[in-house]
């Protein structure tokens, strides 16, 4: 389910004051961040675990995010014993954001206290609530994260398109952009632009008379 355009798996249990979810197999309770934490916090550049076998209790610290001018813990929405932590994320911290449901899964949790599930909602049930802490915490998720964010309020797209050129020529295959532009023309440049050059337009939102553009390098 996608609510204000941020990605909330159907199947999973969520505790969204802590900001997590969970996927329960057996006893055992895979956690990760949800889609709300990984685009409100930006671009997570270290984590920090508890050891494996560490007990924690419903709320408490089972770890740690670090990023660009922000930290924060991480709590576990359920007692138990820690068994498993995600050590790609050690290496690689940019999945939180990227793949928050998959490859970016934080700790896996022996649950202790089976009562503690009952704390934890489905959607739909958590939907309101989850749309709440979105506009509250002004929140605002695209089709990709980006490595890069472009705001040119003020100038023409086409000085924007220069900006943007002279950036992806020194990136990688791969590399995701945000581009944010009040030009009245954005929307028709960009379209150009991509057809020209054959990097990816992954969306474009408008907002006010703001337009928002996720754009992907190809080659």
């Amino acid at each position: 389910m996608k609510i204000d355009h941020c990605e909330f798996p159907d199947e999973l249990l969520y505790d969204v004051e802590l900001g997590t979810w969970g996927r329960l197999r057996d006893e055992t309770l895979r956690v990760g961040l949800t889609s709300l934490l990984s685009w409100s916090f930006g671009t997570f550049s270290a984590i920090t675990f508890k050891g494996v076998g560490t007990e924690v209790s419903r709320g408490r610290v089972m770890g740690s995010v670090e990023g660009s001018g922000h930290f924060d813990v991480v709590r576990s929405p359920v007692s138990g014993t820690i068994s498993r932590i995600n050590a790609l994320l050690a290496a690689r911290p940019e999945l939180l954001n990227r793949d928050p449901y998959g490859k970016g899964w934080f700790a896996e949790i022996k649950v202790g206290k089976t009562e503690d599930l009952g704390s934890l909602q489905r959607l739909p049930d958590a939907e309101p609530l989850i749309a709440r802490e979105l506009r509250e915490r002004h929140v605002h998720c695209f089709a990709a994260f980006p490595d890069y964010e472009m705001s040119d309020i003020g100038v023409e797209c086409a000085a924007v398109i220069v900006e943007l050129n002279e950036l992806l020529s020194n990136s990688s295959t791969g590399t995701v952009v945000h581009v944010i532009s009040d030009d009245s023309s954005a929307e028709v440049e960009m379209e150009r632009w991509s057809d020209q050059t054959g990097n990816a337009l992954l969306e474009y939102r408008k907002d006010g008379n703001m337009h928002h553009f996720i754009v992907r390098k190809t080659g």
